[in-house]
């Protein structure tokens, strides 16, 4: 993404598609697709270990061999900007150097209050305190989704006095964001379904809505509800708030079951707090040769300026 200004940030999300750093086939492409992003901060989803010791070890490994920062200052050396989630894929923060993360405001919430996890960390973009948070949703369970965004959202939310903040997640679920327009509606800012037309299959259980006719006969459609929680309870998805080109985010990917069955989804997002809004310069959906080789889900980036936050 190329810079509106030289203060603005960086800040983008990446599923890393199980990655165990030095030891994947695909982990030298991760490494480069996040290098060609020149981000800022970055959020990522499916760092795979064992144990909190191992996660952390290779959130370190990923953060020297892309030339960025993990470490959070604190007792013993510090901690990794690293939450241990509740099914073997962790969420981490990295950043840049001459971004500095405030001590004391790290935030990790695992696999006891959300499928995969959350990690919250509050960073000094150039004498500005900005939180900045991975996410990843849960892939299954379509009503514990919306119950676990609801979390998310006070997580992020309260108390109010907390500084403004995106996230960078895996959301697994379709935007439910509304845009205005010149004659004063409201529309989706993503109105097409990308299930409604194509042949059910069991895999849309954890994504669809669904009812029978009278002949038995099934109709189904995306379910919004989770993605609507978070647009009602305060979290803006950037591409909406910037009127971005709406773009896929998955469905390049040959092991990817809904792309085998021809659906491309856009379940990838930067969200952010309505303080933040005014701020927001730019969304880009990198879809370069190695970044679709390299996951089943593309980076997504977005620019903000500081100086512009609560405009």
């Amino acid at each position: 993404m190329r810079r509106t200004s030289p203060s603005s940030v960086l800040f983008s999300t990446y599923n890393l598609l199980n990655l165990i750093p030095g030891e994947s086939q695909h982990y030298p492409a991760i490494v480069a697709v996040i290098g060609s992003l020149d981000a800022d901060v970055i959020a990522v989803q499916e760092i795979l270990a064992p144990d909190p010791e191992t996660a952390a070890s290779r959130l370190r490994q990923l953060a020297r061999d892309t030339g960025m920062q993990c470490m959070v200052p604190g007792p013993d050396g510090g901690t990794t900007a690293l939450t241990f989630g509740g099914h073997g894929y962790h969420v981490a923060l990295m950043w840049r150097d001459g971004i500095e993360p405030v001590p004391g405001s790290l935030r990790r919430i695992g696999g006891g209050d959300f499928w995969h996890g959350l990690t919250v960390l509050t960073l000094d973009v150039g004498g500005t305190l900005v939180r900045h948070a991975a996410f990843h949703a849960s892939p299954f369970c379509r009503l514990l989704r919306a119950d676990q965004n609801e979390r998310l959202v006070a997580a992020i939310t309260r108390p109010t006095a907390m500084p403004p903040a995106l996230i960078g997640a895996d959301w697994n679920t379709e935007c439910a964001d509304r845009v205005i327009t010149v004659d004063g509606s409201w529309p989706l800012y993503e109105p097409d379904d990308p299930y409604a037309r194509v042949p059910w299959f069991a895999d849309f259980i954890y994504q669809c809505e669904w009812e029978y006719d009278e002949a038995g006969l099934r109709r189904h459609w995306a379910d919004r509800r989770p993605g609507d929680v978070l647009w009602a309870g305060g979290l803006h998805d950037v591409a909406a708030v910037t009127g971005a080109w709406w773009e896929p985010t998955a469905g390049h990917y040959e092991g990817d079951v809904y792309a085998v069955h021809g659906v491309r989804r856009r379940i990838d997002a930067v969200r952010v707090t309505e303080p933040l809004i005014p701020a927001m310069r730019g969304h880009e959906v990198l879809r370069s040769a190695d970044a679709v080789a390299a996951s089943d889900h593309l980076p997504v980036t977005v620019e903000y300026l500081p100086s512009a936050l609560g405009g």
